[in-house]
């Protein structure tokens, strides 16, 4: 059972239930977001030279523990023995803060001091915009006596606005030389719309993150299962906006040279948006569905896989299945074996449209609060186009969703000019304005329901979809 003790607000030393930030949308004034979330790009990164992947692996568990879910504490050892613990995160895009959330239980292992700083580098020029002392009725004095301590739930506004692309959150003061923190969110918001990470291909191993997963779905254990001769790997290719793959087990170290497939397990299909690879996973055996995003560290060496496991209504925080991935080689190779051939990604869309009536359109991207086309939307649109000529009987409904935030007015006007958007390029690449139609949703259909303060549902809801009309 959950406990939501108080939490901070305008004073320091006044506590009181905490409610999540919120702000005027319209124009730029866009609501604020938890711009660390997985789900708006943001990733768990090392503190610079001499970081170790296990340091790093522990971040990653860390911030996703933080983000959108019930989570468990994860313990922060101080090796060096210096009492402190600085955590690097890096943003999906420059954003403003304007608070910080931080959750946790009763323990020895919770610091004494909080420090926020923020940088446009990983490595220097950190500016500390935020300090917090823990009230000491939060810190037990030994391991026996945290249990049952109280929890907690700060929200602690920063003194001062500054872009940012990396945070540095900075633990100080432990009891006991480890560290214990539950949820950490950065609430502010994006200046601009991020740029488009152009190195999603390559073949990728895949890692459980311990006691972080829920749920043992086939489809999703799948991805880890490991077996004698069996690896499990995530393979993707990356053209423009348009990313697809699979996941599959073989043998061999990720190499081109020793890589066998054995058996296609699922396929990968969406688009980049940023620092996100958005997609709808299809397991091979019963055609199950399931949406999600892989993110990539800085250096492109690792990325962090999550897809929704389930929603609850009453739950603050969406459930996940979560894997950290290791990039073993950036050439990937088809997803194929010897009797089965790799599908195109318009294949793969055209099977979902037979199937369900509609396909999400992830890489279709706009400018920031805008109905303007990023240009690496082409690749998944010319798809569009390819199935549109392919099936010249049938006319198609280009449908435009926004999130849960900001007012119905002015979601509903963006979902239009979106789908408009879309529909003005496909009649220009010679499809009949008469087999297209432009309809904006809104917040009215969610794809996924939105609840508490989540962004996961909210990012997968962001979309366009193509739908096929009825006769």
């Amino acid at each position: 059972m959950r406990f939501f003790l108080a939490l901070l607000l305008a004073s320091w030393s006044c506590h009181a239930a905490y409610a999540a930030p919120s702000a005027k949308d319209g124009g730029n004034q866009q609501p604020l977001v938890d711009v660390l979330s997985v789900y708006n790009g943001g990733y768990a990164w090392g503190k610079g030279k001499g970081e170790d992947t296990k340091t790093i692996l522990n971040q990653v568990s860390l911030i996703n523990s933080v983000i959108d879910s019930l989570g468990h504490p994860y313990f922060l050892e101080d090796k060096n023995k210096s009492n402190r613990k600085d955590l690097i995160f890096e943003l999906g895009a420059p954003a403003t803060i304007e608070s910080f959330r931080i959750r946790g239980s009763g323990s020895p292992r919770v610091p004494k001091k909080l420090e926020f700083a923020v940088s446009q580098s990983p490595q220097d020029g950190f500016q500390t915009i935020a300090n917090y002392e823990v009230p000491e009725e939060y810190r037990p004095e030994s391991l026996m006596s945290g249990r049952g301590g109280k929890k907690f739930d700060f929200s602690i506004p920063v003194d001062r606005k500054i872009s940012a692309r990396y945070i540095r959150l900075t633990l100080l003061e432990s009891r006991i030389g480890s560290f214990e923190i539950r949820h950490f969110k950065a609430y502010g918001r994006f200046d601009k719309a991020a740029d488009l990470r152009k190195d999603f291909s390559g073949i990728y191993s895949t890692h459980k993150f311990e006691g972080f997963e829920y749920g043992s779905e086939e489809a999703d254990t799948a991805l880890v299962t490991r077996r004698k001769g069996e690896i499990p790997y995530v393979i993707l290719h990356q053209q423009e906006g348009q990313v697809q793959g699979c996941y599959v087990v073989a043998n061999g170290h990720g190499h081109q040279d020793k890589f066998q497939i054995s058996s296609v397990k699922g396929t990968f299909t969406g688009g980049g948006d940023g620092n996100l690879f958005r997609f709808t996973r299809t397991y091979a055996k019963d055609g199950s569905q399931k949406q999600g995003v892989i993110t990539l560290s800085p250096d492109g060496k690792g990325a962090h896989l999550a897809m929704l496991h389930e929603i609850k209504p009453k739950d603050e925080y969406d459930r996940f299945y979560r894997l950290a991935l290791t990039r073993v080689s950036d050439q990937p190779i088809p997803c194929s074996t010897n009797v089965e051939k790799e599908k195109t990604a318009a294949e793969t869309m055209q099977e979902t449209l037979d199937k369900t009536g509609k396909v999400q359109l992830y890489g279709v991207n706009f400018d920031f609060d805008s109905d303007v086309l990023r240009p690496e939307s082409g690749a998944v649109l010319n798809d569009v186009v390819k199935i549109a000529k392919a099936n010249p009987n049938l006319k198609f409904e280009i449908a435009g969703h926004t999130d849960g935030r900001g007012t119905d007015a002015y979601n509903q006007s963006l979902s239009e000019r979106r789908a408009a958007s879309v529909v003005r390029y496909l009649t220009q690449a010679g499809i009949a304005a008469a087999r297209l139609t432009a309809k904006g949703y809104g917040k009215t259909r969610p794809l996924i329901p939105e609840t508490g303060d989540s962004e996961a549902a909210r990012a997968q809801n962001r979309r366009v979809e193509l739908v096929k009309q009825k006769d």
